[in-house]
């Protein structure tokens, strides 16, 4: 849920996540793409290698066969026949001439090939043997034992004896199935070296080899010293004509191909390291990870463009937005490019411009409408106060109370002289006080008899408190004129300064007539009302206080059984 929300509260990552959504599907098909190339180039580098050893192999085939067809050429060539018969007719010079020409053809078919060692052509009846590279000698033992040298197994008839490959073939063909010795035989003896220096071909580095072997595993021939890998690779190729496969050796993986010739009756194993073998696709897994690095590049540089170009100016939109919120309006928001965001400041601040106009002429208006409210408030004068005074006046005159007289003159210019005063719609809470209190000196001489006037002191650390003029002693007149006036006895107001931690706390209470509860819900509404509701006294004072010092500050109102309390509330914070 957490995720959902912030996805729903974050444009930007919204944007990030949506380009990912389409970055990632992409990456993933160019991963996939590029695994599908590595494989199918994997793949082909071994079908390459599979076909150049069967081509390999087509050749030695070729090769055998052409060998087999000049073998058996000399075979029944008439010059061996003449040898091989040539005791009853053939004198020493003449079997001499033949032995050299025979030597020769079988030099002949040696130099046509370089897959042969030596040609060898045995005839027991002269007790010769004629190599083609070599000179004439007798036939010995072992040389009837090469004579008979024969494998059926295969169509080529190769024989290995002695670590040497040998083509035989004899004359007649039958005797060696009846078990007979054959009237004479031409060996090929193939070269060894020439096979081991064709078979490196197949090998790409030192770490890699190559060998053949026959149907029973047995290792014929190697590009090298027989190593542990060859002989673990030896028993683990199938019986098919063709396969590959993977061995580890020492903690080195290596994948061996083999390609079986059913004609030469031998299998060719190659084995490459795999390292070795795809060592071109290092530089294509090189440039996958290049190519991740630029992904993963892209992604940040273009999480970074998002936030530089379209979160950041939303930030700093929406801090307007909170300094606005909290009343700070002397400021504009800059920006650097002419695009969306300079046009979204541009009203920003053009509306910042007018709400400022629209907020000066409000409260121009309000300060107008608020002065002229105060001097009205000035102006009127309570009539029946002003000629109870004159009243008292006389009174004091008639009796002589000359002393008394003096001081109450002095109350009431004083009273007379900061009601009239315009110079300043503000003042100190002291002037205030002194002004309400003065009041409440002149209202006490003209009902000692019927009410009594508690006054607090105002505690020092308020003095110097800058407040409306007029706030406490309208307060207190509405006393006088709605709650105590009536009461002919044991009327009590009682004016209380309480301070608190965030301001102080002025309260007015009364023991007069109670308000009813349809005339305190009248007067909440007022007060809480931003409509122009009809301006009494109370209301007019409560405005003021809340425009000078906020909308904590201001009047309530209580009624109980024991009167009505009007309460200041005085922010000094």
């Amino acid at each position: 849920m957490k995720v959902v929300g912030f996805w729903r509260r974050s444009i930007f990552m919204r944007l990030v996540l949506t380009f990912l959504i389409i970055m990632v599907p992409l990456y993933g098909i160019g991963i996939s793409m590029y695994k599908w190339g590595v494989t199918a180039i994997k793949r082909e580098i071994l079908n390459t290698k599979a076909a150049q050893m069967s081509y390999y192999l087509d050749k030695i085939e070729k090769e055998i066969q052409g060998l087999k067809l000049v073998q058996s050429d000399a075979l029944y060539n008439d010059d061996i026949n003449r040898l091989a018969n040539s005791d009853s007719f053939m004198d020493n010079y003449e079997r001499g001439y033949y032995l050299n020409k025979l030597q020769q053809r079988l030099s002949a078919i040696k130099n046509g090939s370089n897959y042969i060692e030596n040609v060898i052509a045995y005839i027991p009846s002269v007790r010769r043997t004629i190599p083609a590279e070599g000179s004439i000698g007798d036939l010995q033992e072992t040389d009837l034992k090469r004579m008979t040298l024969f494998d059926s197994s295969t169509p080529s008839q190769l024989v290995y004896s002695d670590e040497h490959l040998f083509l035989n073939a004899f004359f007649p063909p039958n005797y060696i199935k009846e078990s007979l010795q054959p009237l004479y035989a031409v060996l090929i003896k193939l070269s060894l070296p020439q096979l081991k220096e064709s078979l490196q071909q197949f090998n790409l580095n030192e770490n890699s080899g190559s060998f053949l072997m026959d149907a029973r595993k047995h290792l014929l021939i190697s590009d090298s010293v027989a190593t542990p890998t060859q002989e673990r690779i030896r028993f683990m190729v199938g019986n098919s004509d063709s396969g590959r496969g993977s061995v580890t050796v020492q903690g080195k993986p290596y994948l061996y191909i083999y390609s079986t010739s059913s004609y030469l009756g031998l299998t060719l194993v190659s084995y490459i390291p795999e390292s070795a073998l795809f060592a071109g696709l290092r530089k294509y897994e090189s440039s996958f990870w290049l190519l991740s690095i630029a992904v993963l590049l892209i992604i940040i540089l273009f999480s970074l463009a998002i936030l530089r170009f379209i979160r950041m100016p939303l930030y700093t939109l929406i801090r307007g937005f909170k300094r606005l919120e909290n009343g700070d309006m002397d400021f504009t928001i800059g920006h650097r490019f002419v695009d969306e965001f300079g046009f979204l400041y541009d009203r920003f601040n053009s509306m910042l411009g007018r709400l400022r106009a629209l907020i000066d002429q409000n409260y121009k208006q309000t300060i107008m409408v608020q002065r002229a409210e105060l001097k009205q408030l000035q102006a009127q004068i309570n009539p029946h106060f002003l000629y109870n005074s004159f009243f008292i006046l006389y009174t004091m005159t008639k009796r002589g109370e000359y002393e008394q007289l003096m001081k109450f003159q002095l109350q009431l210019g004083e009273y007379f002289q900061f009601v009239t005063r315009n110079a300043s719609d503000e003042v100190t809470l002291e002037q205030e006080v002194n002004h309400a209190r003065t009041y409440c000196d002149i209202q006490s001489i003209r009902f000692s008899n019927r009410i009594r006037v508690e006054f607090g002191e105002l505690p020092p650390a308020y003095t110097n408190v800058i407040v409306p003029r007029l706030i406490l002693q309208p307060i207190l007149e509405n006393a006088f004129e709605h709650g105590l006036e009536n009461l002919e006895e044991n009327g009590l107001l009682n004016i209380r300064f309480l301070p608190e931690q965030d301001g102080l706390r002025i309260e007015v209470a009364n023991n007069g007539a109670p308000m009813t509860d349809e005339q305190l819900r009248k007067f909440e509404s007022d007060i809480e009302s931003n409509e122009h509701a009809e301006v009494t006294g109370l209301l007019n004072i409560h405005r003021r206080i809340r425009l000078l010092l906020g909308n904590e500050s201001g009047l309530c109102m209580a009624s109980g059984k024991f009167g009505v309390v009007v309460t200041i509330r005085l922010t000094t914070n």
